[in-house]
């Protein structure tokens, strides 16, 4: 009996250490099985001519370069999900024919679907006119590059962006994810502001002057960075985050080429980082304007992207690792709520005040500074005013037309939009296709269940200003623009804020 319990307890001992080393054994291989969390990354760069066109409303061409354009792809994968970056300070990248001939390309080279790719700008206001014909060509076989009718600068990134492609997938390597934020306040203030009878106006470079130097308004303030690093320690990349129109050293009559502050600070980090790629994101900057907005020179913006470069590099020197390092990303439909025409007679007034603010703007009158409700610089030139307004002119009579033909009650409800949402790490991202106002990325940042977000507008699309729901019904250059648009009916409440209540469930989903 004792020996066949000896038998029986040693059995026991045997079978548990089996047990325990093919646990071990499982263990490995299901961690071997795991996915990690990939990245790769380039930036490559385009150089615009003297000459070449622009968005400038009177024509006007560039007149001189300072430096290159640069723009960076970033790589990202984990497991069967992708997605791809693709930063620029040229315009056409968020939505344009640019956009459209960027990922064709993408898609080709690295066999993504269009989903996966995310263009993003800077909002350089300083970079030259990037139009793309045919640009479905870019994806198509055959010879490279495609015999279509694309401008210089249009076909001068393409094929950079080609060369930056060759190779990419090669070098993919596992990283963890690293984030850091500090707050940079020297560079941006709130140009939305409020007269005592309650009308809001453009805060120009003159009135910030008159509101003090100190003046700064409500803004976001967060200079945020965010690093991919490789197993050796190295960087492999580094994503960059801060808000505010680009606008320093930029004057739309007398056009020059130049990367601007947000360009400066990513060189900064990039020396500092060793050289590694650096992406930089737009923030929700609808209502943020840098200083010095178009009367600042060319070395002003290059003082105000080297302080930010500098909060950059004080966030890479205070960065938190993330708890995770994987990768989650959705496209989402988000309903802006429309609102309903003014009345006739309001329309009616407004454009006999448009039509003789051209007329004394055409004339040189200097007097001509207000008009249905927008101010503008005295740095413009009156014709150059008057065009401004000409532009919201059609947007008047296609009102009015609605009340001829008795479809006023018959014009959209909402414009539905679509935002990108990932999850990198503990990092979140949300990028918006139009100018959202500071409220919107701070009401995302308050709600998100997550320690750094970056809440970016100027990305998958160019729908212009969308006021936050408490500016709906203002009229100043930035609330007013829907009026630009040509067709779209006036927003309404709660306006660009309805992003919040769509991307929040999923940032809480991608959390867990």
């Amino acid at each position: 009996m004792k020996q066949t319990r000896k038998t029986f307890f040693k059995n026991i001992a045997l079978l548990e250490a089996a047990l325990m080393i093919m646990t071990t054994f499982l263990s490995a291989g299901s961690s071997n099985n795991k996915p990690v969390l990939k990245a790769a990354a380039r930036t490559f760069s385009v150089t615009p001519k003297i000459g070449q066109e622009t968005e400038g409303r009177l024509g006007a061409k560039i007149e001189k370069v300072y430096g290159d354009l640069k723009n960076t792809i970033v790589l990202l994968e984990y497991g069967d999900t992708k997605l791809c970056f693709l930063t620029s300070p040229l315009e056409g990248i968020q939505g344009g024919s640019l956009c459209t001939a960027s990922k064709a390309l993408i898609v080709k080279k690295l066999g993504l679907i269009r989903d996966q790719i995310v263009g993003a700008c800077s909002h350089d206001h300083t970079v030259p006119l990037d139009l793309v014909s045919n640009p479905e060509a870019w994806g198509r076989p055959g010879d490279f590059p495609p015999k279509s009718g694309s401008d210089d600068i249009g076909r001068e990134f393409l094929e950079a962006l080609a060369h930056s492609l060759q190779g990419l997938e090669k070098e993919l390597v596992p990283v963890t994810v690293e984030w850091g934020i500090t707050y940079e306040d020297r560079l941006t203030y709130n140009r939305k502001g409020k007269r005592p009878d309650g009308r809001t106006y453009l805060v120009r470079e003159e009135d910030r002057m008159e509101l003090g130097n100190s003046y700064i308004g409500r803004i976001d303030p967060e200079a945020i960075v965010v690093i991919l690093r490789a197993k050796d320690k190295h960087p492999v990349t580094a994503l960059t985050f801060f808000t505010g129109h680009p606008v320093t050293g930029y004057n739309p009559e007398h056009m020059v080429s130049f990367g601007q502050w947000p360009q400066v600070a990513c060189e900064k980090l990039s020396n500092y980082l060793g050289g590694v790629p650096v992406a930089f994101f737009q923030g929700c900057a609808g209502d943020i304007s840098s200083k010095y907005m178009l009367t600042g020179t060319i070395e002003q913006s290059r003082q105000l992207g080297e302080y930010l470069g500098d909060s950059f590099i004080k966030a890479a020197n205070d960065l938190h690792t993330s708890q995770r390092s994987d990768l989650q990303w959705a496209r989402k439909k988000v309903n802006i709520p429309l609102a309903e025409l003014p009345d006739s007679n309001s329309l009616k007034h407004d454009l006999a005040s448009i039509d003789d603010f051209i007329r004394r703007g055409n004339a040189g009158d200097q007097n001509t500074l207000e008009c249905v409700g927008m101010n503008f610089p005295k740095a413009f030139t009156p014709p150059y005013r008057a065009k401004l307004v000409e532009m919201v002119r059609p947007w008047h009579v296609w009102a009015l037309e609605q009340y001829r033909l008795g479809k006023a009650a018959e014009t959209p409800k909402s414009l539905e939009l679509e935002v990108v949402v990932a999850r990198i790490g503990d990092v979140g991202y949300v990028g918006m296709p139009f100018e959202p106002f500071v409220r919107t990325g701070l009401l995302i940042r308050c709600e998100a269940p997550l320690p750094c977000v970056m809440t970016c507008g100027y990305t998958e699309g160019g729908h212009g200003y969308i006021p936050d729901g408490s500016g709906c019904d203002d009229r100043e250059y930035m609330s007013g623009s829907f009026r630009y648009t040509g067709t779209c009916p006036p927003y309404r409440a709660p306006g660009g804020d309805a992003v919040v209540d769509v991307v929040i469930p999923v940032l809480r989903k991608f959390s867990k």
